[in-house]
């Protein structure tokens, strides 16, 4: 468990962290969604006492908090952040690498067979680290996290670099790690992937953490309450305003207009379909808000 309370920071003049409260538990994949500079980082390294904050605290089971450089060691038992590139040494092995992270975190040597395997590494993983591409290096950071086998892993863009081939290899040993009662945070760009696997999602804005369901009401239920339309001319936004007065409607930066129920209800549905037929847009799809679409609403722009 990590309890955020009352987070807040600034740098110079600028707020970052704007007294954020908020509590995750073991066995969650929370997703953290923004583009960078608005915090997300610096959020995962004030968890993890790489940055104090100017006030509020970061609250473990127990009660435990970082009080003191003996309460520090007991934490970073529980929580790790996954390296960086630049964190990898070139003139060691992958396999050195994950031996270290192995003894550094007291975890099962075993582990460092089976990550292997299951991030097909068997390849090249005895080769020196600075042979690898991008892909391969970003594969072994991944790994190195995974087999010090904490409660709480931390993960910046932990999707960076890879195809999708490895998106999903990676997705699928996460899957496994929460399974076993892991609590996993990820800051990614990757939102597609992201909004299939993560228990609970969050957008960056001003500071605050904004949980999406509170934006967007049932947005994690597989409801249709949204039709979206590709190029929807002005004349045909006017005539359906006039229509339907009631009805969310927003256009986002790739031109397809989003158009909004506040809940579920199929006669209404029916009703603007048929309505969009009369006017003779025939290019739209029913389904439901997606992360994408925040992303874009909130800020201006497309992952």
């Amino acid at each position: 468990m990590i309890e955020l309370q009352n987070i807040k920071l600034s740098f110079s003049s600028k707020t970052v962290l704007n007294d954020i409260s908020e509590t995750f538990h073991q066995g969650e994949v929370i997703g953290l969604v923004a583009p960078n500079g608005t915090g997300k980082s610096t959020l995962m390294n004030v968890m993890m006492n790489y940055v104090a904050p100017n006030s509020g605290k970061v609250i473990f089971e127990n009660g435990l908090t970082y009080s003191s450089k003996a309460n520090e060691v007991k934490i970073h038992q529980l929580i790790s952040m996954m390296p960086d590139q630049s964190d990898l040494y070139n003139h060691l092995s992958g396999r050195d690498h994950l031996k270290i992270y192995c003894t550094m975190w007291k975890s099962d040597s075993k582990l460092i067979d089976t990550t292997i395997a299951a991030l097909n590494m068997g390849h090249y993983v005895n080769k020196k680290a600075g042979t690898y591409s991008l892909g391969m290096r970003q594969r072994l950071c991944f790994a190195m996290q995974i087999v010090a086998n904490t409660e709480i892993m931390l993960m910046d863009e932990v999707m960076n670099g890879l195809d999708p081939i490895n998106v999903e290899i990676i997705s699928n040993v996460l899957m496994e790690k929460k399974a076993e009662g892991k609590m996993i945070i990820i800051a990614s760009h990757l939102l597609d992937n992201l909004e299939k696997y993560a228990d609970r999602l969050f957008l960056f804005k001003d500071g605050k953490l904004m949980d999406v369901d509170d934006i967007v009401e049932g947005f994690s239920e597989p409801t249709m309450t949204t039709v979206r339309v590709k190029n929807m001319s002005s004349d045909v936004k006017v005539a359906f305003q006039t229509r339907y007065p009631t009805i969310a409607l927003q256009t986002l930066v790739n031109d397809t207009t989003l158009l909004t129920l506040d809940k579920k209800d199929a006669e209404t549905l029916g009703s603007m379909t048929a309505y969009l037929a009369e006017l003779q847009v025939n290019d739209f799809t029913f389904g439901k808000v997606t992360l994408n679409d925040l992303y874009a609403m909130y800020y201006g722009e497309e992952s």
